[in-house]
């Protein structure tokens, strides 16, 4: 008897695969080293390729690094589906630290139970959530704006627009500005020697049979995972992927984000699309930017309450 009936149903597809041994960074990293002029990111207008996505992880990297993030440490990042968080995520693994990626609209208690939970000393988030974070107990806490990835006429316009109603950010020694890290230059922090075991991310459950639980993800698992949807897709570099999942969900961050950087294919970021503007994603880009109906973390347009007859 057949103890695996369902490889049947694979077709062409082989019932094992090789995996590398290689951790998130590096898996990346091999994909800018091979491609390293191709799209890697486009988000919202704003084009990255491959050479630049590298170059800013270990910019980034050498940011965190000097902020204190190490081996064994953890940072937390609460963003949106934008290049900032991605970036953040794989430099964290490039200092074998842990990344724990909790939802930007979390309530101030969901963050502290979440930065118990991590034992995170950093944390990243939009400049606009920052109050969620004022009270929270962290060493440093670095704030973006989704203008900071914005194409120079999109930023401009976020900043006249949307930007204006985002409140001040008050005096905290905490607080550290994303652009003002990326600008500045840091020494070069060296790889950790991380294993394909080693821990890579926490996610989190619902919470629906009680309070939200980490799911702790190994960079196997993300690199199994990203080889597994590539081959069982037929996925390539000539592709691309409308990546507009959340990455504090193991599908947007597995699925979508890893799979595409790891395979070579081409991302399309965004906070998200919405499903019933038939208008094309141009007119969706100028809403984000120009101060539009969307909601200014997930970029989408309230939905009406569904009823029941």
């Amino acid at each position: 008897m057949n103890e695996m009936p369902w490889l049947r149903f694979y077709g062409d597809i082989p019932a094992t695969l090789d995996y590398p041994h290689a951790n998130v960074y590096e898996v990346v990293k091999a994909t800018a080293e091979r491609l390293p002029e191709k799209v890697a990111i486009d988000f919202l207008g704003a084009s990255i390729t491959y050479r630049q996505v590298d170059e800013l992880i270990e910019r980034c990297a050498d940011a965190l690094a000097s902020l204190g993030l190490g081996e064994g440490e953890r940072i937390t990042i609460s963003m949106p589906t934008s290049p900032q968080g991605v970036l953040a995520f794989y430099a964290a693994a490039k200092l074998g630290a842990v990344a724990s990626l909790i939802h930007p609209l979390s309530t101030a208690p969901e963050i502290a139970h979440y930065l118990r939970l991590s034992k995170s000393r950093i944390a990243l988030t939009l400049d606009l959530l920052y109050e969620r974070f004022a009270d929270q107990e962290l060493d440093t806490l670095i704030l973006t704006s989704i203008a900071d990835c914005l194409p120079a006429t999109k930023r401009l316009a976020y900043r006249l627009t949307r930007g204006r109603k985002v409140p001040p950010v008050p005096p905290d020694p905490r607080v550290r500005r994303w652009a003002e890290l990326m600008a500045t230059s840091h020494a070069s922090a060296p790889p950790a020697r991380t294993e394909p075991g080693d821990l890579a991310t926490i996610l989190y459950s619902g919470g629906t049979t009680g309070s939200p639980k980490g799911i702790m993800l190994s960079h196997r698992n993300f690199v199994s995972e990203g080889l597994q949807v590539a081959t069982w897709v037929g996925l390539s570099e000539r592709d691309t992927i409308l990546a507009v999942l959340p990455i504090f969900h193991g599908f947007g961050l597995g699925a979508l984000i890893h799979t595409g950087l790891m395979t070579g294919a081409k991302l399309v970021d965004g906070p998200a699309v919405h499903p019933r503007d038939r208008r094309g994603a141009d007119h969706q880009e100028a809403d984000d930017a120009d101060g539009g109906r969307t909601d200014p973390v997930r970029g989408t347009r309230p939905e009406p309450v569904a009823r029941t007859r």
